[in-house]
């Protein structure tokens, strides 16, 4: 019976030291829950904090995104400006090549037109100069002639008044 006894207090003792011990474990164990209840709350406090810069983030960047699609429109609209500014200025460079070009023509036109009237009028100078000279000679000539007619028209003149005062002085010999 002592052997009964004594293992009955052992066990009583066993089942106290447990007890203890279960006790300390689930001390421990809620210990371990209030320190893990407060972590979680921290995390979702944190997630909460996260989720609402998550959203300050998510709004900026849809702020941005409209921000960055505004500017791509108006650059797009002054690309297309540009591009259309190009072109017009493409058009009036060839408009100004195609204007110069027919003033060129023109002036050339008109330059071959001035060096074939230079070319006519310097035939028609030729030609009057050889006319010139041609009348020129033919002047002299005449001339010659009519030299030679007033030498011979004077010599006979001379010849004539001659006679005349031979005879006057005949007459004035013979009738006195």
């Amino acid at each position: 019976t002592r052997n009964k006894l004594s293992f009955s207090q052992d066990n009583h003792s066993v089942t106290s030291m447990g007890n203890l011990c279960l006790e300390e474990e689930i001390c421990n164990i809620q210990k371990k829950y209030g320190d893990l209840q407060r972590q979680l709350g921290q995390v979702e406090y944190q997630n909460e904090e996260l989720a609402y810069q998550l959203r300050k983030e998510d709004e900026c960047l849809q702020s941005s995104k409209l921000q960055l699609e505004e500017k791509i429109a108006e650059y797009n609209a002054l690309t297309r400006q540009l591009e259309s500014a190009l072109e017009e200025g493409r058009k009036m460079v060839a408009e100004e090549w195609e204007k110069m070009s027919y003033r060129e023509q023109a002036f050339q036109t008109k330059l071959l037109l001035l060096e074939a009237e230079v070319r006519k009028r310097q035939e028609e100078k030729k030609q009057l100069l050889c006319l010139f000279h041609h009348n020129e000679k033919h002047h002299e000539v005449h001339l010659k002639e009519l030299e030679n007619l007033l030498q011979k028209s004077v010599i006979k003149n001379q010849s004539i008044q001659n006679y005349v005062q031979f005879l006057k002085d005949a007459y004035v010999t013979m009738f006195g």
